[in-house]
């Protein structure tokens, strides 16, 4: 797939053309010289275009824009019959449109995504780490942030790490404040800076002041533009390092966030255990850091933690709105996972809380993945990293301990309740893919069954939507009596 890799802008309505064999990073760069954005995946750790999409797609800027798949105009299919098609939202394959929203790959192979773009003002951002001595005043903040809910266009993230990878455990909590710099309102996240910082990295318009002339020195050559295509597409130009504004503020802005965002993830830096400001980053270090991005090769591995060293995994529950005593259960669940890290070789342990506007999916679209206007939910979650395949079955079993524990305290709540879907990209392989698709998982089996009756798609990963039992009145082999294959955790590993 990685040879379907053309970004191509369309100016007459404003639209992207994103070949399936992209990743995320290499489409921002290019989108963000025509002055616009698209609501995608991480920029870092190798996301793919296709998979993001596919499930469903939270973006840092959902609370205002809905989810990926409310931003995809069409997409090019190659059928399991070998048909190569275009769907959109009317016309005759509007059914499938709909279906691959959400869908994964059980309906064909996409080639390429038609997406909306938008003229999105750049972001501040700040991440902002606290020791756990703070956690009561932090946690405090957080709840009051979710209740005042004052604008969309300011996004939360917060999270409750536990590391043991740099020759010592560390845990800190993390809050990533994302305020996009359209709106000039009260700033929404001024509790946290009340509160002793242990570090702090910040991007904004003023910090990345000298970006251009840093990353001119230490970026490359550039590629030029082309005419439109048949479909009105043209080129989208590569950095041009020539051009006196060619890198500028604007990318620098959104990859920095981006940068924040993934660093949740990542391992954290050595930095002293102190409840004052100790250690701060600043903007130029991650605009150098930037700058090798785009001299450097991208690499190989794929998304941090999960490769030939250290094995992970993402779990999730889906939770409408956040409470104090969820978020109190958050906490003493991270630090009781975390427990016995060194004796199964845990190398990280990150829960993590996101909470959803009440808003944000006023603009949602009829879709696979069910999510309807006026119904605000989003994942919590939980990733661990861990060496060793030994150690594979306590860190499964300990992630579906803890999501089973935090949902029935959700539950309790009145913050989740049964009939929410599960986010597919984030959720452990043993989810019911019934438990994704809820109400539409009926209609999804009907339309797989449209598209690919002799079950070709099976052979794909992903979390498979069974063909329905009448498919046998179409001259299709009878189900396998194997109930890994027809039972309902249909959760299929590549290869």
């Amino acid at each position: 797939m990685s040879f379907f890799d053309k970004v191509k802008y369309r100016s007459s309505d404003k639209t992207l053309s994103v070949g399936s064999g992209c990743l995320w990073d290499q489409v921002y760069r290019e989108i963000l010289t025509q002055k616009r954005y698209v609501i995608g995946g991480s920029a870092r750790e190798g996301v793919g275009v296709a998979g993001w999409l596919l499930g469903g797609g939270y973006s840092l800027y959902s609370n205002q824009y809905g989810l990926g798949i409310d931003n995809i105009v069409e997409f090019e299919v190659v059928l399991p019959s070998g048909d190569i098609v275009r769907a959109k939202s009317t016309g005759r394959y509007s059914d499938l449109f709909e279906a691959l929203k959400g869908g994964g790959n059980n309906f064909g192979i996409v080639t390429q995504f038609v997406l909306k773009t938008y003229r999105i003002q750049p972001p501040s951002s700040r991440l902002l780490n606290f020791c756990n001595a703070k956690s009561e005043k932090v946690k405090g903040a957080i709840t009051n942030f979710i209740n005042a809910e004052e604008t969309q266009k300011a996004v939360l993230v917060a999270a409750f790490r536990y590391y043991n990878e740099i020759g010592k455990d560390q845990s800190l909590i993390t809050v990533l404040c994302v305020r996009d710099g359209s709106e000039n309102i009260l700033d929404p996240f001024r509790e946290f800076e009340s509160i002793p910082q242990q570090s702090r990295r910040e991007t904004n318009r003023q910090n990345a002041r000298n970006a251009p002339r840093l990353l001119k020195n230490a970026a490359g050559a550039s590629s030029s533009g082309g005419s439109e295509d048949a479909n009105g597409f043209s080129d989208v130009f590569v950095f041009n390092t020539d051009s006196e504004d060619a890198i500028n503020e604007l990318e620098l802005d959104f990859f920095e966030t981006d940068e924040l965002f993934d660093s949740i993830y990542a391992p954290p830096l050595p930095i002293d255990q102190k409840d004052t400001d100790t250690a701060a980053i600043t903007a130029s270090e991650v605009v150098l850091d930037y700058a090798r991005t785009l001299t450097e090769p991208a690499p190989e591995a794929g998304m941090s933690g999960v490769g030939e060293i250290a094995r992970g995994r993402f779990g999730c529950i889906m939770v409408s709105k956040y409470n104090q005593n969820l978020i109190n259960a958050i906490d003493k669940q991270a630090k009781e996972s975390a427990t016995n890290m060194k004796e199964n070789g845990g190398k990280r342990v990150v829960f993590e809380i996101w909470p959803a506007h009440s808003g944000i999916f006023d603009n949602s679209t009829p879709s696979a993945y069910p999510h309807k206007k006026g119904s605000p939910f989003g994942p919590m979650v939980v990733y661990c990293v861990w060496e060793g395949a030994n150690n594979d079955h306590y860190w499964v079993n300990e992630m579906q301990r803890a999501l089973h524990n935090l949902y029935h305290i959700a539950l309790t709540e009145g913050c989740t309740n049964d009939r929410l879907p599960f986010y597919s990209n984030t959720s452990l392989d043993s989810t019911k893919v019934s438990e994704i698709y809820r109400e539409n998982y009926g209609n999804l089996r009907r339309v797989r069954l449209k598209y690919d009756p002799q079950d070709v798609m099976k052979h794909a990963g992903g979390f498979r939507i069974r063909l329905p039992r009448t498919r046998q009145s179409f001259g299709v082999a009878p189900k396998s009596s194997n109930p890994n294959v027809n039972g309902e955790r249909s959760y299929v590993q590549y290869g």
